[in-house]
């Protein structure tokens, strides 16, 4: 599949990569592990490219946005599978489900967000040299 290979953004959010050179990692650990032992901070530049992460004040707040859309998406596919699954529920069960679930994929819903965001704004380039001055 060419949308996961090196070079597209799929595969910067989806390998947690460097959205410029695609080899440092963006967070130092997997989404449930960041938040318990690091408080959900990324690292500052990639160890790779040197790629500085936030790109300006203020910059992950458009990220906010993200996380909307990856909510309401998540209450979408909630509601389509509880109406699928079970037809007959009712309105109290529906909501209580949505919100444990909301609840359970907040530490996806942070980490994705954030790579989805800065993978609007900086692109791939395979000629990026690292610190080392090495391909």
């Amino acid at each position: 599949m060419k949308i996961l290979k090196k070079g597209s953004k799929l595969y910067s959010i989806s390998k947690n990569k460097c959205p410029r050179c695609h080899e440092g990692l963006f967070w130092p650990y997997p989404p449930v592990k960041n938040l318990i032992h690091n408080n959900g901070d990324l690292t500052k530049n990639c160890s790779y490219c040197d790629l500085k992460f936030e790109i300006e004040l203020g910059f992950w707040y458009g990220a906010m946005y993200v996380s909307y859309a990856l909510g309401v998406g998540l209450i979408l596919i909630i509601c389509l599978l509880q109406f699928i699954l079970f037809p007959s529920i009712d309105v109290m069960s529906l909501i209580f489900f949505i919100t444990i679930s909301v609840i359970l994929f907040s530490p996806y819903n942070f980490f994705f967000s954030r790579l989805i965001w800065i993978n609007f704004f900086v692109g791939f380039s395979s000629d990026r040299l690292n610190k080392n001055g090495e391909n």
